[in-house]
């Protein structure tokens, strides 16, 4: 089970697992099921598989073929579920079979020079698909759910004109609902003199006071957000405060068809992944990324850093933490942030889940 999913995520021998890719095939080929890592279709020893040239054309998909939900064709496909469960690799996969364009949906890989940190495709990978939605914010400026909005349904727009897929796949809840599900944000109501008050009370009191308070006003609001991230909490309890709670706020207008697959690997697999994905973040070059950032006067505590370790990493390079403890800390709070996406995603119940340990996923995203 634990080789598959570092085969799907092709980190096994970086991870230092023992497992070698195969020159002949990177991944499993679509409509052949697999269970614990084997084929479902049984082989006899010494003879070559054979197939009909018919079921040859069709074991992959048209790579002009768009997906269909209840019947009618879709152009756009989400992969959603917690970090490090393979999304990136399933959404890569996915794009060039179908001949589509990834739009992500993470609310860190949005800002530009946090490449590393946030474990953005690399340029390669981008090379070979086109990607939307990645680098279009300076770390120092803000970049909201609303903003958000609003560039990924013209990207959607500009993709449909072309005629091709939209892979969505990212982590962030929130940023997925707004796209697909067509929240209408404008009609959360604000109040900046409301606003103002929260803040200054959460600059009192600190952020778990703050969080402690959305909780009683608005429970599921407080079980989905970071409670690091005083913006949005403050925002959070903005909205309890003026609607009775930031779900019965929300109002619909003009839902994606789409399909959305979730992934979902053991809580332990995922675990050792996150770690794994930690420590080749510092292999890779964190620490310097940090470093820059820092270089350009950015405080640790703006909202484009306040997640995926960066706080933890500039400690460690202001003397304040070991190597060590600002990796454990950051895998911690990966670990953490985690439950909170997964407690997000299951609320969707339009979601197909899959354990890509026991399936591989992709002929599940493709099947029509």
């Amino acid at each position: 089970m634990r080789l598959l999913y570092w085969r799907f995520l092709g980190l096994a021998e970086r991870a230092g697992v023992g497992w070698r890719q195969p020159q002949s095939r990177a991944h499993p080929k679509p409509g052949r099921a697999l269970v614990r890592g084997r084929s479902t279709r049984a082989r006899v020893r010494g003879a070559p598989l054979r197939r009909s040239r018919a079921r040859r054309r069709d074991a992959r998909p048209c790579a002009r073929r768009a997906a269909r939900v209840g019947g009618r064709p879709t152009r756009v496909i989400a992969v959603v579920g917690p970090t490090a469960s393979g999304k990136s690799a399933l959404a890569m996969r996915v794009a060039e079979a179908l001949g589509g364009e990834i739009v992500s949906a993470d609310s860190r890989q949005v800002y530009r020079g946090m490449d590393i940190g946030t474990a953005k495709p690399r340029p390669d990978e981008r090379a070979r698909v086109p990607h939307h939605l990645i680098d279009v914010a300076d770390p120092a400026d803000r970049y909201d759910v609303f903003r958000y909005q609003r560039d990924a349904r013209a990207v959607l727009d500009a993709i449909a004109a072309r005629g091709r897929t939209a892979v969505v796949v990212g982590g962030t809840g929130l940023y997925v609902r707004a796209l697909l599900d067509g929240l209408d944000l404008a009609s959360i109501p604000t109040d900046p003199v409301l606003r103002a008050r929260i803040e200054a009370d959460a600059e009192r009191d600190g952020a778990d006071a703050l969080h402690r308070r959305l909780r009683q006003l608005d429970p599921d609001a407080a079980a989905r957000v970071d409670p690091r991230n005083v913006r949005r909490v403050v925002r959070y309890v903005e909205a309890a405060l003026l609607t009775g709670g930031l779900t019965a706020s929300w109002r619909r207008d003009g839902a994606v068809p789409s399909r959305r697959i979730g992934l979902a690997p053991p809580r332990e697999i995922l675990i050792a992944a996150i770690e794994a994905r930690v420590r080749r973040m510092v292999d890779a070059g964190v620490l310097d990324e940090t470093r820059a950032l820092l270089a350009r006067g950015l405080d640790p505590s703006l909202p484009s850093l306040s997640g995926h370790g960066y706080v933890h990493w500039a400690r460690h390079l202001g003397g304040a933490l070991t190597l060590e403890d600002a990796i454990a800390l950051t895998v911690r709070d990966t670990r953490r942030y985690s439950r909170r996406q997964m407690t997000w995603f299951r609320r969707d119940g339009a979601t197909r889940w899959i354990d890509p340990t026991v399936e591989d996923p992709l002929p599940a995203t493709l099947s029509e």
